[in-house]
């Protein structure tokens, strides 16, 4: 930048480095510091980072180690466990997201083999069941061992 634009270069650099909204945050971008906190909102804030059952895509391939089949659909979205436990009241050093309560769910798929001494597939609808985590809570790693 010094040697592009001689005269230009301390001017951009400062403008580089000044302070913008995303740094400054929303009480500073209208002017005014918030007279509370909104509870409900910071609520949803920690629900959102915070260790809760959410939707994952799941190939059934590898979840029913099945290498010998076809699904369609080949992969579903099931509920299992995500999220933060750095802000955990467990006094670990590694805390860990785990199923508290988990439940079976059946989900119809198309199932596509190849047929024994004949030339196509065979194909058959069937119900696969899969692992749903219904509710999750931090564990320290060392009483998972």
């Amino acid at each position: 930048m010094k040697y592009l634009e001689p005269e230009q270069w301390q001017l951009d650099m400062e403008e580089l480095y000044k302070p913008t909204w995303h740094v400054l945050g929303k009480s500073f971008i209208f002017n005014k510091k918030a007279k509370g906190a909104d509870l409900n909102l910071l609520r949803e804030e920690v629900r959102l980072y915070s260790c809760t059952p959410r939707n994952y895509s799941v190939s059934l391939r590898e979840e029913l180690k099945r290498t010998d089949v076809i699904f369609w659909p080949s992969c579903l979205l099931v509920k299992r466990c995500g999220g933060n436990c750095a802000c955990c009241s467990h006094r670990c050093f590694d805390c860990q997201c785990v199923p508290a309560r988990v439940t079976k769910k059946y989900h119809e798929v198309l199932l596509l083999r190849h047929r024994s001494g004949a030339r196509g597939l065979q194909k058959s609808m069937t119900d696969v069941a899969l692992e749903h985590h219904e509710e999750c809570s931090c564990a320290c790693k060392d009483d998972l061992d």
